[in-house]
């Protein structure tokens, strides 16, 4: 018996509840994704998908609550008549559908949802000086330039799929600590205290809802304001452009499968078919003030009416200048009488253009005609998508992470790099992202080599930034270029896209790049 009056015996038994307490509690995976997004969600599925990676135990951490079969199954099914998409959406490349498909096996859900449609030309024109340039899926040997669908439809055949593979995922839940060693030591772990993320990182170490997991490696994809890379002490660069992107959805007069975009001094205004055509998607960058006033302070008939306005160059949205520039139709009799008579001639030179900008030259027969420059078309008329169509908006901003991985932990999506949305890019990076890591850490699988370690995550780091950064600089270059209005400045830009418009491989190689390399 001790001192204290408590036996030796009891003493045990009280030792011996508590740490079958803690073991109950603490649980070891190979991977813990933070964040169910779409990113982190096809990181999920593409290492259980992979003969390579899927004996490892993996577990998604989401701050969302779950859906059950019945929610899943209504995202995924077709629109109702006369229902409207939402108003989140994403154009995704052809490289994203591809992973989407064969690296994580959940492109057939959006497939079957017959909600992702297709844009196989993309016009994209000065609002100010009145250039324009024109990109078709054609010239590139492709069907689509991408697909236009609802964020959530994704993210639902992401949920399904990660029920058919056996994802462990805690809803509900966050990360409120993780410790583990800047060594890379063979067989370390990370320790990350789980709680209801009601609680958030506030909660305190004895919580009742509190759950201890061990990891060797965990994954960041967290969101813009990642709670795990601030815990990992990884800083940001980047910068906000003090605008917000406005989303909603509207009708147009006429299926269509072309996505338009207009640059506007205070940004860019897109419109992106989606559902069976005859509703577009809007994406529209513009002050705070705007946006406040666009989506809570008119009618759906209104937005109707000031996205058309914008499109078309009407009333506000008139430049001051298009008239004045309305002299680019005269290079359009010069370029009609250089096709019909050096027809020959051009296809040499595009042919040896495109050798010299590395694309593949596009093969005519003799009898096609061959038009130097695509000619600049309107966009459908627009009308009110109904009252009952949703409108939001972001704020804008571009930052990357000074470092993308450490020992046991990777950065991805937006927890990684956030870019301007006007090439639509965004979410296309994040998935790029959970493929070049799925990627990297299958290689690391096959070699035998720790996952967690820094030797397997760096070939993920140095992939990422080759392929990221270099579209955050143009899309922030686009940005800052086409929000000045001076007249000079607008005549030059103009000058360049007509110039982009009229050199076929350049705009091929372009069109390429923006499709995600595919």
């Amino acid at each position: 018996r001790g001192d204290d009056g408590v036996s030796d015996a009891n003493m045990s038994r009280a030792l011996a509840r508590r740490f079958a307490s803690h073991a109950a509690s603490t649980r070891a995976h190979d991977v813990v994704i933070a964040g169910g997004g779409v990113a982190g969600a096809a990181l999920a599925c593409a290492l259980k998908s992979n003969p390579r990676t899927a004996a490892l135990s993996v577990v998604v951490i989401d701050r969302a609550r779950g859906r059950g079969d019945d929610e899943l199954a209504r995202a995924l099914a077709p629109l109702a008549a006369n229902a409207p998409p939402g108003a989140r959406c994403v154009a995704l490349t052809p490289r994203s559908m591809s992973f989407l498909e064969h690296g994580c096996g959940a492109w057939t859900g959006v497939e079957e949802s017959r909600r992702a449609r297709a844009f196989d030309v993309m016009q994209v024109w000065d609002g100010v000086g009145g250039g324009h340039v024109t990109y078709d899926a054609r010239e590139c040997g492709a069907d689509a330039l991408g697909r236009v669908v609802e964020t959530n439809v994704v993210l639902a055949a992401l949920e399904t799929r990660m029920r058919e593979l056996g994802v462990e995922r805690m809803y509900g839940k966050t990360i409120a600590k993780a410790s583990a060693s800047d060594e890379d030591a063979p067989g370390t772990l990370t320790r990350v205290t789980v709680v209801d993320a009601a609680s958030g990182s506030d909660a305190k170490t004895d919580a009742g809802g509190e759950v201890e997991l061990h990891a060797r490696l965990v994954v960041a994809a967290d969101g813009p304001k990642s709670a795990m890379r601030k815990m990992a002490k990884i800083k940001v660069g980047g910068w906000g452009y003090g605008q917000r992107a406005v989303c909603g959805t509207v009708k147009t007069e006429h299926a269509h499968s072309t996505a338009w975009q207009r640059f506007l001094p205070t940004g860019p205004i897109a419109l992106l078919p989606i559902g069976d055509g005859t509703y577009s998607n809007v994406v529209w960058t513009t002050t705070p003030d705007e946006a406040k006033r666009l989506t809570e302070e008119i009618t759906a008939e209104e937005f109707a009416k000031e996205v058309n306005d914008a499109l078309q160059g009407h009333g506000a949205y008139k430049s001051a200048h298009q008239e004045d520039l309305n002299r680019f139709a005269a290079l359009r009799a010069v370029e009609d009488a250089a096709e019909a008579t050096f027809k020959p001639l051009a296809r040499v030179m595009s042919a040896t253009l495109s050798r010299a900008v590395g694309v593949p030259p596009v093969h005519r027969d003799e009898d096609d005609t061959y038009e130097l420059a695509p000619r600049f078309q309107y966009p459908p008329e627009c009308t009110s998508a109904g009252e009952k169509s949703e409108r939001g908006s972001f704020p804008l901003s571009t930052h990357h992470a000074f470092h993308l991985v450490k020992p046991r932990l990777a950065l991805i999506g937006d927890a990684a790099h956030v870019v301007h949305p006007l090439g639509g890019q965004g979410l296309n990076l994040g998935l790029r992202d959970a493929e070049l890591l799925a990627d990297a850490l299958s290689e690391a699988a096959a070699l035998g080599q720790d996952i967690g370690s820094i030797n397997a995550l760096k070939p993920y780091a140095r992939a990422s930034v080759a392929a990221n950064v270099p579209m955050m600089a143009a899309l922030d270059g686009l940005q800052k270029l086409f929000s000045v209005d001076a007249y000079p400045v607008a005549l030059a830009r103009s000058i360049g896209l007509a110039a982009v418009n009229a050199a076929a491989p350049v705009r091929r190689n372009i069109a390429f790049y923006a499709m995600g390399g595919a």
